[in-house]
């Protein structure tokens, strides 16, 4: 199984871009749907997210209750081992909450996971609300941020040049070494940017 963790803040447009990912996947990479998964992790009893997913024919998994970095990682863990027996999928996109850290998400994979061949963590930034976010929870974006293989400045349509080029440079300031790509996630995404997030890890 190859996985992909995104991660980002409460509404900063993961499950459309997830959307995106998947269709590339399922176009150009596994056209049969079962070689794909989509795990969704929502804090609370119920999930929004997963119903849009569920609603394009993919394979959606639920974590409710609990974020998958904390409560709930032993729950991952149990549903990656019953996919990999059961199902055996080419890809797992997995959609952490809000409030996720992905580096404990992937130190968790790392020591317990089974048949897992590469990680990739994709950190969305939201562009809109990026000042305001850096200010309540400056310690989880940052986070959210230098944990990212690649990272997508979502949003790029509602926020002007000179904002850009600035939550641009905090991005980078933060973790230098990601791909850095500037996207809207109500526009197609270029093939280029999911080939990449999609190769395997060296």
């Amino acid at each position: 199984m190859n996985l992909i963790i995104f991660g980002g803040f409460l509404g900063s447009g993961k499950t459309s871009l997830i959307l995106s990912l998947a269709h590339f996947l399922v176009e150009k990479q596994c056209p049969n749907k079962q070689n794909l998964v989509i795990i969704e992790n929502e804090v609370g009893e119920t999930g929004i997210d997963d119903k849009v997913l569920k609603s394009k024919g993919l394979s959606v998994k639920e974590l409710f209750s609990g974020c998958i970095c904390c409560q709930l990682s032993s729950d991952l863990i149990l549903t990656l081992n019953d996919l990999r027996e059961n199902v055996d999928p080419e890809w797992v996109i997995i959609e952490t909450t809000g409030l996720a850290y992905p580096s404990k998400i992937l130190g968790t994979l790392n020591k317990y996971g089974k048949g897992i061949e590469s990680i990739r963590i994709v950190s969305v930034v939201d562009a809109e609300r990026f000042e305001e976010l850096t200010e309540i929870a400056p310690i989880l974006i940052k986070s959210q941020i230098s944990d990212g293989n690649t990272i997508l400045i979502n949003k790029v349509d509602l926020v002007t040049d000179e904002q850009l080029k600035n939550i641009e440079h905090s991005v980078k300031e933060v973790n230098p070494k990601a791909s850095l790509h500037k996207v809207s996630a109500n526009k197609d995404i270029n093939d280029s940017i999911w080939k990449e997030v999609a190769k395997s890890n060296e």
